[in-house]
């Protein structure tokens, strides 16, 4: 077996950021057109503020929808995609998206995160 790196986890604040002007990609969808490794995309996957906006925000962070994350996989951007605020808030999340449920996706609340202790 080869020794390397299988997958890159690439991590920002907002997956939908593009990483620099002029281009669209982000940090997942760089990484693998300069290394042509697969990668794994996070970053307030399925909410409508990242992490600090979310505990700054009086009512917490609302579900977003999930057309541009569908876009840029689609297009291959990034082989993965991790979710974790909007899990933690709604365990059953991924059966939501995956029934088409999302009108009963929850918002995710900072008080959501004492429930892990």
């Amino acid at each position: 077996m080869d020794a390397g790196v299988d997958i890159f986890d690439c991590s920002q604040r907002r997956f939908w950021e593009p990483e620099f002007d002029g281009s669209d990609l982000n940090f997942a969808g760089w990484v693998k057109k300069v290394s042509g490794t697969a990668t794994m995309t996070v970053g307030s996957v399925g909410l409508s503020a990242d992490m600090m906006e979310s505990f700054a925000a009086q009512g917490g962070t609302n579900p977003k929808s999930l057309e541009e994350l569908e876009r840029r996989f689609s297009r291959g951007d990034f082989d993965l995609v991790a979710v974790g605020r909007a899990l933690l808030s709604d365990p059953a999340w991924v059966e939501k998206i995956h029934e088409n449920r999302t009108s009963e996706l929850m918002t995710f609340q900072p008080a959501h995160l004492a429930t892990l202790s």
